[in-house]
């Protein structure tokens, strides 16, 4: 039962991996260059040429050739292939005045990006330098409140040492006084 059930999702992970695989883009080569060919592409699809020229046309161009060469076929004049030949001609033109203004756009906005961080990092490179001549400053100013900490507590260890002497000092000399006072009183009695 383990077994069926192993070679089951064995089967289908195969299966799903070459499902993945098929809906992927495909590379197709273009090699077929003294006569028409006609290639079936899909998004993702990578064409490579092996020709020195080739027309590619999407549905709305191909459908404006198609049109033309039924006219012709059924008859019609010259005329009609020119009006759709000046149709796919507009057409290019618009393409290439949009693409060109969608450059120009993106342009002045890739122009107006660049200036902004250019003067961002300006900016930031001058708050970086306040900052390290900030941090120079408290550092040196540390330096000097522990300098001056060190040398308090030198001289509060001295004022100790010499509170201590000092208590020491009026204690035997208070001691000798008792002393010798004592002595005066008793060799008096």
């Amino acid at each position: 039962m383990q077994t069926n059930l192993k070679c089951g999702l064995l089967l289908l992970a195969g299966l799903l991996s070459v499902l993945h695989t098929a809906a992927q883009g495909r590379l197709k080569f273009f090699n077929t260059c003294t006569g028409s060919s006609n290639y079936r592409l899909t998004n993702g699809d990578t064409i490579i040429i092996q020709c020195d020229s080739s027309l590619l046309m999407n549905s709305r161009n191909f459908s404006i050739y198609q049109s033309a060469y039924q006219q012709f076929r059924k008859g019609g004049n010259s005329g009609e292939i020119l009006r759709s030949y000046e149709t796919l001609v507009q057409q290019q033109d618009s393409m290439i005045t949009n693409g060109q203004q969608d450059y120009t756009n993106l342009k002045l906005q890739f122009d107006s990006l660049f200036r902004s961080s250019i003067t961002s990092l300006d900016r930031t490179s001058r708050d970086i330098g306040i900052v390290k001549d900030t941090l120079n400053n408290v550092s040196t100013q540390l330096n000097n409140t522990n300098i001056i900490i060190g040398d308090a507590i030198k001289q509060v260890n001295q004022a100790r040492k010499r509170s201590f002497l000092d208590k020491l000092y009026w204690g035997i000399g208070g001691l000798g006084i008792g002393v010798a006072v004592t002595a005066i009183i008793a060799a008096a009695n």
